[in-house]
């Protein structure tokens, strides 16, 4: 009895609606009212079925915007989420806004050393907000590492003309050597930038970013999906703990002997001799003063690589 009183003071309008119809209609068969009173009530019922599709379209939309609501609150929920290169690039912009760490673990960092690192020096900067960066990278003393490193992107490619079809292993100790040149010079630039570079003896396909809002696993190039974990989630954390293992396992250089140095604004060649001297990593001995200048620009003044 409760569910039917339930029933009928929830869909009352309509009933209301409905006995209106019914008696108009009678009333106008049975030519017992005038046409004055049939129009009046005629107009009556219209006005009831107005209420009764405005109320509902309210609470069509109410729901509407309790379903969205119910719906971001289960994606952030979420373990693991996939989403496209595009939509990647927005997530990593938002993590780098107003994180205070950033831990990476790749091959590289070329993306970390063009984009993360200036954006994220550059986000702290007014605050005057503490930043921790950790950085995993291929260890460039190792050519055959990094010639394996090659070698498997290239038998991945998609086509012969895609990018890693050009890639060398100079070019990937290069790039290497530029990331660990930056990591010293906006270490010497930013006071409270707590930066640490370790040199790994493995490889692998992914590269891992994690920031204080979420984890983002991207792959090469934007043209490829990436995963997305958001912190507090037990995969986030799950990850957080290997990823900290992995950089504990990984070789140590010592950034912070290098702190004390007076880098120019694009360090000269002697300067870069000095920092991987201090560094206790053995520049290629064909490195010309032109070769170490082009170093300085390439660590510095990189492009998006996937802009």
């Amino acid at each position: 009895m409760l569910r039917v009183w339930k029933m009928l003071t929830a869909y009352v309008d309509v009933a209301v609606a409905f006995a209106l119809a019914v008696v108009i209609l009678t009333l106008d068969i049975g030519g017992i009212a005038s046409t004055k009173l049939v129009q009046s009530a005629t107009m009556a019922t219209l006005a009831v079925v107005a209420i009764v599709l405005l109320r509902d379209r309210a609470r069509g939309d109410t729901r509407g915007m309790e379903i969205l609501k119910s719906v971001d609150a289960l994606q952030k929920q979420m373990d693991v989420r996939v989403v496209s290169g595009t939509e990647c690039n927005r997530v990593l912009t938002d993590a780098r806004r107003d994180t205070d760490r950033w831990m990476f673990r790749g091959g590289t960092g070329a993306y970390i050393r063009a984009v993360t690192l200036p954006e994220c020096v550059s986000a702290a900067r007014p605050r005057r907000r503490r930043l921790e960066f950790r950085l995993e990278i291929l260890d460039p003393m190792k050519p055959d590492l990094c010639r394996e490193y090659v070698r498997l992107h290239q038998r991945l490619a998609v086509s012969d003309n895609s990018p890693e079809q050009g890639w060398t292993v100079d070019e990937t100790r290069r790039e290497l050597f530029a990331t660990i040149l930056a990591a010293c010079w906006h270490q010497q630039r930013y006071e409270f930038l707590d930066i640490d570079v370790r040199l790994s003896s493995a490889y692998s396909l992914l590269r891992y970013e994690l920031s204080t809002s979420c984890l983002v696993f991207t792959q090469r190039g934007p043209e490829f999906p990436a995963m997305v974990i958001n912190s507090g989630t037990p995969a986030y954390l799950s990850w957080e703990s290997e990823l900290h293992v992995s950089f504990q396992q990984a070789k140590s250089l010592p950034l912070q002997s290098v702190k004390s140095m007076q880098l120019s604004l694009v360090p000269s060649a002697e300067e870069v001799r000095e920092v991987f001297r201090m560094l206790g990593i053995e520049l290629p001995a064909a490195y010309t003063d032109r070769d170490l200048d082009k170093l300085s620009e390439l660590a510095l003044d990189s492009s998006d690589p996937y802009a």
